[in-house]
């Protein structure tokens, strides 16, 4: 009797820890299953997060467009108002601008009315407009003009009580000079660069805000109406940026977050002002939010950063809710488990096990002929592909002419092969060095990709020569089309981006294209061998230019 009470004694001690051993992976289960509910749900609430700051950022660039576009719209209207007077007085600048104030314009300094002036002008312009009724006038000329020419202010109206600008040359600082000039040259709407307004240096450090200028080219009419040979002058509008933020943006906030305006001045980014509700959180950086936005011919970026306050306002508990509940369950299962667990039968552990094995055996299988169809894909694609410009080589560009003569053929169209080489790009290798002219190949390289139809296929031979294969012409002639856009694309000035330096925008290349069409052509090579006579010759003609085979 002890002996067999012993025996039963053993498989009872075995399934009592059979049991426990269930129970607490049922425990251990429901608890990382609740962990990771918790962590969807707490997804969600940064998705909810993430929504909110989108709209908040929506709403503050909309914010922003809307009172530039206001702004904009006052100088316009202001702009034919005044250029419509043939001899616009003090009086008529009061009376237009009458309406003027800091309520209809949040944070403008004031508006003022410029005219151009040389050196030997400054005199008779003073008496000119002292004539029309601003007395008390007194120019006072910038040494030297930035380019030569004065912009004096001849007619102002001030909004914030401050010292105003009557008589000053705007042309002393380069930041308004620079926007005059392209507001004149584009007959549009320009914004400056963002500076310290002239009337503000003499402010104590603390108070000078970074502030833009907004200026609108005045036209008067002619015989046909408006005139744009008849420049007058400009509208010049002076904005604070910290102002600008506040009046226009604080409400944008919502007390949750901070916004940043910036500029993007060639490489250089440079912040205008800054509107902040609470403190910027670093470890919340999937939630910043940039925007970028074209006013005035400026680039301007705003930034939507979260603060302290907006994680708390956007907290609905869920998280905490959800763990909860998902340990309550677990518990409930775990009792539920420990009262209807018998013994387990060891052929069910037996087939779990082969089917996991048998499981992960397909799984490595399948892994393994990915990772083949992966490999041969990349090393066919190496293959035939041009890997500084990621164009198709002299092989697979060869393979499609010959596919083209098969197809063409058939359907009785024609095709062309352009043989493409650049023209100046042996300065570029010599004066910046080869990094610099592998940058030049991929920009060329973009270039050619954009000038020619999807359908067609650009390829790199070598060096700087380039195959383009131009198919299903509707006509021989449509191939002096493409020829003609390439020409363009490759003239543009190089743009200094992705590696190519500042200095290669002072150079210039451009290419000298060979076109052969298919109809005499017996083949790939002899339709080569043609384009490429033709880039030749097309070259010892003058380059920048194409010639068609005519053989």
């Amino acid at each position: 009797m002890g002996m067999r009470g012993s025996t039963r004694a053993a498989p009872d001690e075995r399934r009592r820890m059979l049991n426990a051993l269930v129970i607490t992976v049922v425990l251990v289960i429901g608890g990382g299953l609740s962990a990771m509910a918790a962590a969807l749900v707490q997804q969600s609430e940064r998705r909810f997060a993430g929504q909110t700051m989108d709209r908040y950022t929506d709403d503050a660039v909309a914010a922003v467009v809307d009172e530039v576009g206001a702004y904009q719209h006052t100088l316009a209207d202001l702009s034919t108002a005044l250029g419509a007077i043939a001899e616009p007085t003090a009086s008529d600048f009061a009376a237009l601008t009458s309406g003027l104030n800091r309520q209809r314009l949040p944070a403008a300094a004031g508006v003022a009315f410029v005219v151009p002036s040389t050196a030997d002008g400054t005199a008779a312009l003073q008496a000119q407009w002292r004539g029309r009724g601003e007395s008390a006038l007194t120019l006072a000329p910038a040494t030297p003009a930035v380019g030569g020419e004065h912009a004096y202010v001849v007619l102002e109206r001030t909004f914030d009580g401050q010292t105003g600008i009557l008589g000053w040359d705007l042309s002393q600082a380069a930041e308004p000079a620079e926007a005059m000039r392209i507001a004149r040259d584009s007959a549009a709407f320009a914004v400056s660069r963002g500076y310290v307004l002239l009337r503000d240096r003499n402010l104590p450090e603390a108070s000078r805000q970074r502030s833009v200028m907004l200026v609108q080219p005045v036209f008067g009419l002619g015989d046909g109406g408006w005139d744009p040979r008849a420049f007058r002058g400009w509208l010049v509008l002076a904005v604070r940026g910290t102002d600008f933020m506040t009046d226009t943006l604080r409400s944008e906030a919502h007390g949750a977050v901070q916004l940043t305006l910036t500029e993007q001045d060639g490489t250089v980014r440079r912040v205008i002002a800054t509107v902040a509700a609470g403190t910027p959180q670093p470890d919340s950086r999937e939630l910043d939010r940039d925007r970028v936005l074209e006013v005035g011919q400026r680039t301007w970026q705003l930034s939507v950063t979260p603060t302290d306050r907006l994680l708390p306002a956007t907290d609905r508990r869920m998280t905490a809710l959800t763990l909860a509940g998902g340990l309550v369950v677990t518990g409930l299962v775990a009792v539920l488990f420990g009262t209807l667990i018998g013994a387990r039968d060891r052929a069910v552990g037996q087939v779990a096990a082969a089917t996991l094995a048998l499981r992960e055996d397909i799984a490595r299988r399948e892994e393994t002929e990915a990772q083949l169809r992966a490999r041969e894909a990349e090393l066919r694609h190496l293959a035939l592909h041009d890997p500084l410009t990621g164009l198709a080589n002299r092989t697979l560009f060869c393979e499609r002419v010959e596919h083209a003569f098969d197809t063409h053929q058939r359907t009785g169209q024609a095709f062309g092969v352009l043989f493409v080489d650049l023209d100046g790009f042996k300065p570029v290798n010599d004066r910046l060095g080869h990094n610099a002219g592998d940058a030049v190949l991929r920009q060329v390289a973009e270039r050619l990709r954009r000038a020619i139809r999807s359908a067609d296929t650009v390829a790199r031979l070598g060096g700087d020569e380039f195959a383009i294969l131009v198919e299903q012409l509707a006509a021989p002639a449509d191939v002096s089309i493409a020829a003609d856009r390439v020409i363009a694309a490759v003239g543009q000035p190089l743009d200094p981006v992705d590696g190519v330096p500042a200095e290669a925008a002072e150079l210039s290349v451009s290419a000298s294209v060979g076109v052969a069409l298919s109809g005499d052509a017996v083949g790939v090579d002899d339709i080569l061998r043609r384009a490429d006579a033709a880039m030749y010759a097309a070259k010892t003609g003058g380059k920048g230019r194409y010639v068609i085979d005519r053989a």
